[in-house]
Parts: structure tokens; C-alpha cells; sequence
């Protein structure tokens, strides 16, 4: 199962980059067949609320966010995942690792190009734009 954690200030070096100069790190677990591979990662995702991931000096953007997974669906190239709960972001530079985490788990998990998250019903992005 592949899991995304931030790598702050590496400016892409280490994967793809996000917002404030930061990079989106794939880091593996257990292997480990699930019915649902999307709901499976993003539980697993989700269930962690440590701050720092390990001694890898990687963030978990989500630590605060008190969500939980409802369903997912794909759609073409299009995983669509719905969680239900609250995104607790620290700031600006916290949107982006929040949505990009969640978002590049799903698109491994489902094997699609691009992802939707719902929380709530709507989309992250507003739900974020609105605090």
C-alpha cells in the first residue's frame, strides 16, 4: 500500500511538488491485497495522527484533520473519494499538503491519473477556502 507524506522545503526534489516548496513522498507499507485498495489506503491514511512520520523528518499534513472514510468510486480516470468529518489546516501552506496527500493516495490506490476529494459533500479545496 503506498501512503503520501510531505517533505517540507524540498521543493520537488524527493516527489512531486506542492504548494510553499514542498514535495509529496510515496513511502510503502506491509504488502497487503485489500477488496477496496482506495479504502483501504486512505483508512490507513487517516488513522495516522502523528505529527512526523517516524524518524524520516516527513509530515503528515492530515495529524489534525479528525476524518473518516465513506466511499470511492471511479470514473474513467477520475477516483472519487467521499470522507466524512473535519480538515483542521494550520495555514495556507497546510491546504495544499492536506489535499495533495490525500489526492495522490487515492490516484495510486485506484491506478487513475487524477482525484476528487469530498468532505462532507463538498469539495476539499472549498472546504479549506471557507476557514
Amino acid at each position: 500500500m503506498t501512503l503520501f507524506y510531505v517533505a517540507v522545503g524540498d521543493a520537488g526534489k524527493a516527489g512531486p511538488e506542492i504548494g510553499c516548496g514542498d514535495s509529496l513522498v510515496a513511502t510503502e507499507t506491509g504488502p497487503k491485497e485489500f477488496t477496496n485498495q482506495v479504502e483501504a489506503s486512505i483508512t490507513a491514511l487517516l488513522a495516522n495522527d502523528a505529527q512526523e512520520l517516524g524518524s524520516s523528518g516527513l509530515r503528515n499534513a492530515l495529524a489534525a484533520s479528525d476524518l473518516e472514510y465513506v466511499s470511492s468510486m471511479v470514473d474513467g480516470d477520475v477516483v472519487t473519494v467521499r470522507l466524512n468529518g473535519a480538515v483542521s489546516s494550520s495555514g495556507t501552506c497546510d491546504d495544499p499538503r492536506i489535499v495533495e496527500q490525500l489526492k495522490y493516495t487515492a490516484m495510486t490506490a485506484a491506478g487513475t491519473g487524477q482525484a476528487e476529494i469530498l468532505v462532507e459533500g463538498e469539495k476539499i479545496e472549498e472546504t479549506l477556502s471557507s476557514k
